[in-house]
Formats: C-alpha cells, structure tokens, sequence
C-alpha cells in the first residue's frame, strides 16, 4: 500500500459534518495555482460549504483521493 492509499484511507473517514480544522502551512507545502470554469468553481465552493471544509482543502482532499485512485488504476492495468 502506498503512503497516499494511506492518507487517502485516513482521509475517506474523516467526517465530513463537523467543523474542518485548518492544517497550518508548514515548510514542505507548496501551494499549486490551476483555473477552473466559473460554473467548476461553483461546484466546487457549494460542495467545500456542504462539507464544511475551505476550498483549498476540500481541492487538496479531492486532489488525494484522485491520486488513490489513479494509482489503484495504474496497478489494475500492470497486474
């Protein structure tokens, strides 16, 4: 298993209706600059909202899980 399986796993079971606690920056953080369309980035702010997490770390969660999921893929097609 992977160490972002793992945060993935860690993360999946968070739940999602108590208030999020911000994660301080820390040195090894990088911040990542992308453009979404404005209606992506509606979406995006109304599911952050429902789930009680800042945009930044409802992307970043999504951002995770996609990457699990990527690697789960990846293996799938090497096996």
């Amino acid at each position: 298993m992977s160490l972002l399986s793992d945060v993935y796993n860690k993360l999946s079971h968070m739940p999602t209706f108590s208030k999020h606690v911000a994660r301080p920056h820390t040195d090894t953080s990088v911040a990542v600059t992308f453009r979404l369309e404005a209606d992506e980035e509606q979406r995006l702010a109304e599911l952050a909202r429902q789930d009680l997490r800042t945009r930044s770390s409802f992307v970043r969660l999504l951002i995770l899980r996609g990457m699990a999921a990527y690697d789960k893929d990846v293996k799938a097609e090497r096996a």
